[in-house]
């Protein structure tokens, strides 16, 4: 359903500062996914607590969830594509991931692994701090430890971790583009204490995989546009379960 048709059925039950939020939403429809709930109070007129009823008058618990149904609606307005169309998207990148980790050689990999005295796992993102958290579970129940650290200036715990690697550690970074500005300046201290970095990132010619040890690829094969909308997990996943079974092989276990 689209934003005119669930206004149209509300309609006749809004009051006046509602109905300025829905002319303003049919206005500058492309606009709202780039706002947010008090920008488009002051733009409307109306206020922060009628911003979020009229979300939930239209059948959303906020507004969040308005401005999602707002940017998919934009974007497969302009780009129709079927769920059975991504589903092939996804699942060739998952083949294509899973083939190219067949064609590497993973000794070195297994051995940092199975030899370095610390192994940090850090995440660029909200979905790859999850990636990192899921490894980090995987290997435990292999008897190897892990140990997650977050990322930024402000992040304490990854400061005073920074200043005890040395080349006997690994660090193993998720990363979409590989390319995050905040990388190049939070990885410059191992890299130069030389602790060796496993990458693992979407594509791989990218900063992070330049400047590691080891790099791994998820070959993502979906449009950039669906790729900023949602966040594509599958083929990491896919290379988390791998290592961990390839690593049970190298040692036998």
């Amino acid at each position: 359903m689209k934003l005119e048709d669930l206004i149209k059925e509300k309609y006749t039950s809004f009051t006046e500062g509602e109905i300025a939020i829905a002319r303003y939403l049919l206005n500058h429809t492309e606009e709202i996914p780039k706002l947010n709930i008090n920008q488009l109070a002051k733009n409307s007129l109306t206020s922060k607590s009628s911003v979020l009823r009229f979300a939930q008058k239209l059948g959303f618990s906020g507004f969040t969830e308005l401005k999602n149904f707002l940017k998919w609606g934009n974007f497969f307005s302009e780009n129709p594509i079927t769920y059975s169309e991504l589903g092939d998207l996804l699942g060739e990148s998952i083949h294509k991931t899973i083939d190219n980790f067949k064609s590497m050689n993973l000794n070195n990999i297994h051995q940092a692994i199975d030899e370095c005295e610390h192994i940090y796992l850090i995440g660029t993102g909200l979905s790859q701090q999850g990636m990192a958290a899921q490894m980090q579970r995987i290997f435990l129940g292999l008897g190897k430890e892990m140990q997650v650290l977050p990322i930024g200036m402000q992040a304490t715990l990854y400061q005073l971790m920074i200043e005890r690697m040395g080349e006997k550690d690994l660090l193993i970074v998720f990363s979409g583009s590989g390319n995050n500005p905040i990388l190049k300046e939070e990885l410059t201290t191992p890299i130069l204490k030389n602790v060796k970095i496993l990458a693992i990132t979407s594509n791989g010619d990218n900063w992070l995989a330049n400047h590691s040890t080891f790099s791994i690829t998820a070959q993502v094969n979906l449009d950039n546009t669906i790729s900023n909308l949602i966040s594509i997990a599958s083929p990491f996943n896919v290379i988390i379960e791998m290592l961990a079974y390839s690593y049970i092989k190298y040692k036998n276990l």
